[in-house]
């Protein structure tokens, strides 16, 4: 509890919790019980409890602080380290030197980006340690950061592709974990799929997903070409107005003026995006592909915090669903720090930069100097998660410090138990000096 509290201090120093614009399609889809076209359900589910069905939104940074700790002092155990004054440290080192407590006061999904990498490494690595329960609400939470995002399904999945290996390869794990951490990213990918076929009639992920392939795709090159060589032969809607939708993959989604969503009906647009994107791909796919790989690499070195924590406009959507669902609240939002536009991170965001560059340098070096498989298997799969979420936002989406962002803290977290492990090996090691020197 006491951890928790630590980590979401972001909305205390805000006077609200964090929001987005994005934040109201969960929230108005979990009150209202319907599933956003934009992005799967979970998440608005996960926070109606907390809410409390558009009561306040004070409890949500809250239980996600508690949430976060929780996951911490399971990974922690997982390395064998167990006394409550080094999972103290560790918080303590994260709330402040990191952006995580940013993320846990965001009334967003991208908290359980991190959550995602930890709750799969710790039961993949630490099963044993675990109890019964302790393995089936680590699944649960994992399911749920999983099924929150299409990204984090990505994520889940290659994750589990390296943790295969890594028992085939290297240290068997236990047969329950490695079942465990296989199966989880296809249930939620599954429940997902389940959930808008039933619902909507779609076998699909998303409503928008094809929209955002399309929009990263004309921003790129490709799409712009396709529709550039073959609007004379064909009868898309597009067609008419592909010259002036913007070439920034971010204006051609969200531009209130002149995204795409503003030249051709929402459902038009969805259902020309894929075959549009689809057929980019295919008649330029060397140009795709060097795309892919240089967004990718953007998206992995783009992680101020902060950037998307700015003032809403009074139409946007998210400050007509505070005024819809959280009357009471309206006025603590709009006098804010990130609503009055004075919520500047600029010089927090040089100290984040200078502690993940030292933090993965460090890590490095002392697994090196360990030469400790399992901490060397833990900063695999946090390079791998950069990674990865790095190629299933800037190259399938956006370029965005939000994306990389929400993540990059595991750095800083893959330092701090090094430096733990570190310290204990030392101290074996001395005392085991000093039984051999009693013996002489």
């Amino acid at each position: 509890m006491l951890a928790g509290a630590i980590l979401a201090w972001a909305a205390l120093v805000n006077g609200y919790p964090l929001l987005f614009n994005d934040s109201a399609r969960y929230i108005d889809g979990g009150i209202r019980r319907f599933i956003p076209s934009e992005a799967p359900i979970f998440y608005g589910a996960f926070l109606i409890p907390f809410h409390l069905n558009g009561i306040t939104l004070w409890a949500v940074p809250v239980v996600q602080g508690i949430l976060v700790a929780y996951v911490l002092h399971a990974t922690a155990r997982a390395f064998g380290l167990l006394d409550a004054r080094g999972f103290l440290l560790i918080t303590a080192f994260l709330a402040l030197f990191t952006a995580l407590p940013w993320f846990i006061s965001f009334v967003m999904p991208d908290v359980f980006t991190g959550i995602c990498v930890l709750t799969l490494f710790a039961l993949f690595r630490g099963w044993p340690i675990f109890g019964i329960l302790e393995r089936l609400i680590l699944a649960g939470i994992a399911f749920v950061g999983l099924a929150s995002h299409v990204s984090h399904l990505v994520l889940g999945l290659v994750l589990a592709v390296l943790f295969g290996a890594l028992h085939f390869f290297g240290r068997r794990a236990a047969r329950p974990a490695l079942l465990t951490v296989l199966c989880l990213p296809p249930l939620a990918l599954g429940a997902i799929l389940g959930l808008n076929l039933v619902a909507k009639g779609r076998l699909q992920l998303t409503q928008d997903g094809p929209v955002m392939l399309l929009a990263r795709s004309y921003a790129d090159g490709p799409a712009y070409e396709y529709l550039r060589d073959h609007c004379t032969e064909r009868q898309w809607r597009l067609c008419y107005v592909w010259q002036r939708l913007p070439r920034d993959s971010d204006e051609f989604l969200w531009s209130m003026t002149d995204s795409a969503w503003t030249f051709v009906p929402g459902d038009v647009l969805r259902a020309e995006a894929g075959p549009i994107a689809l057929a980019a791909m295919r008649d330029h796919p060397g140009e795709t592909l060097v795309a892919a790989v240089r967004n990718t690499l953007r998206q992995l070195i783009t992680f101020r915090a902060g950037v998307d924590f700015k003032s809403w406009p009074e139409e946007s959507r998210i400050n007509v669903i505070m005024q819809r669902f959280f009357p009471r609240e309206h006025e603590q939002y709009v006098h804010s720090l990130q609503e009055r536009g004075q919520l500047h991170l600029d010089g927090i965001n040089h100290l984040y930069t200078i502690v993940v560059t030292l933090s993965v340098v460090g890590a490095i070096g002392l697994v090196l100097a360990m030469r400790d498989l399992l901490l060397a298997e833990f900063l695999i799969t946090v390079a791998f998660s950069f990674l990865v979420n790095a190629a299933a936002t800037g190259a399938l989406s956006i370029v965005a410090d939000r994306y990389q962002a929400r993540l990059i803290w595991l750095a800083p977290l893959a330092l701090a138990i090094c430096l733990l492990a570190f310290h204990r090996q030392r101290v074996a090691a001395l005392s085991h000096r000093s039984v051999l020197g009693g013996d002489v």
